[in-house]
């Protein structure tokens, strides 16, 4: 439900997933490339009870699973591949459920905490999709991890 009011723009400084389960982590990620969560429209054809008419409506057909797609700096650790690993297998404990927060910027230089601007709850979630991006030798770019996560459901809370 809309809230009333005036809304607010986000800016983001940083992205955080924090999950629970058989591994409990918590994952720092500098890009969110979206939060995707789909149904699919149908065409329905159906002949007007009065006149005979043929009408076509849309209507609500299959519901795709949300992802959401995340992208860090490869930091050497392996708790993501590993629970990937996990999902490539088939592994029931590879559906977990987090949080994705929305991390502003810090108030003051001296802050160690940055404030939560919104969190979206990932429901039986699993990393589908794992990517390293581009490697070039001698470069000093900062290698790109993307991570989609495949969710049951996604929820938010009013902000």
């Amino acid at each position: 439900m809309p809230q009333s009011g005036t809304p607010v723009a986000l800016s983001a400084a940083a992205f955080k997933v924090s999950f629970a389960g058989n591994t409990e982590f918590d994952a720092y990620f500098s890009e969110l490339s979206g939060i995707t969560s789909e149904v699919e429209p149908v065409e329905y054809i159906a002949a007007d009870s009065s006149t005979g008419e043929p009408m076509m409506t849309k209507q609500f057909g299959k519901v795709k699973p949300p992802t959401v797609t995340l992208k860090r700096g490869v930091d050497g650790s392996a708790t993501i591949f590993a629970w990937h690993e996990l999902a490539r297998g088939a592994i029931g404990a590879a559906r977990l459920t987090g949080t994705l927060e929305i991390l502003g910027h810090k108030a003051a230089a001296s802050d160690t905490e940055r404030p939560t601007l919104a969190t979206y709850y990932l429901h039986d979630a699993w990393p589908s999709k794992i990517e390293v991006g581009n490697l070039k030798a001698g470069a000093s770019e900062i290698v790109i991890e993307t991570v989609t996560f495949t969710c049951s459901r996604v929820t938010t809370t009013p902000m």
